[in-house]
């Protein structure tokens, strides 16, 4: 019905639809606050003056209307704590650089490492089957494969190497 009352408004309904939208408007107040607010708003943005419409009573009562939500207060952390918890930060940050700048390949030092063996990382072969079809499948994807960290113009190159028994 809001469509109705905004078409009568501009002049766009039909002559029936006219009768039975003013017959609404006569029997239904909801409808009769939309075509005073409809108006209201097309004098205003026609910038018409003289609008002195206090409109406060109704703003007043629809806030009256909302639900009020009760939201319990955050907790936080007691105020002695928050430094402490800073300081705490910073030196597991320090140990961390410390350990990464004295263990640059990343091994357990001799004494850490105690009486466990310490795997050390070796070339991996991997035996695949290789077939003309895979081949084709690796040609035709490899430019939408993540590479590794490869910079400058050398990222965009990949290889792929075929076995030559045609395995």
């Amino acid at each position: 019905m809001k469509t109705r009352i905004s078409a009568l408004m501009d002049g766009e309904l039909e002559r029936h639809e006219v009768v039975e939208t003013l017959q609404a408007l006569r029997r239904i107040e909801e409808l009769r606050s939309e075509w005073r607010d409809g108006h209201l708003i097309g004098a205003a943005l026609r910038g018409e003056r003289g609008l002195d419409l206090d409109v406060t009573a109704r703003v007043m009562s629809a806030l009256d209307m909302e639900p009020t939500v009760m939201a319990p207060a955050p907790r936080r952390a007691p105020v002695w704590q928050r430094p402490l918890l800073a300081l705490a930060a910073s030196a597991a940050g320090v140990a961390v650089v410390a350990w990464l700048a004295l263990t640059p390949d990343g091994s357990l030092p001799p004494t850490a490492a105690g009486g466990l063996a310490v795997a050390r990382p070796g070339p991996v072969v991997a035996q695949a089957q290789s077939t003309p079809r895979l081949q084709e499948y690796l040609v035709a994807h490899q430019a939408h494969s993540p590479g590794g960290v490869i910079g400058g113009a050398a990222r965009n190159i990949r290889t792929v190497a075929a076995n030559g028994d045609g395995r």
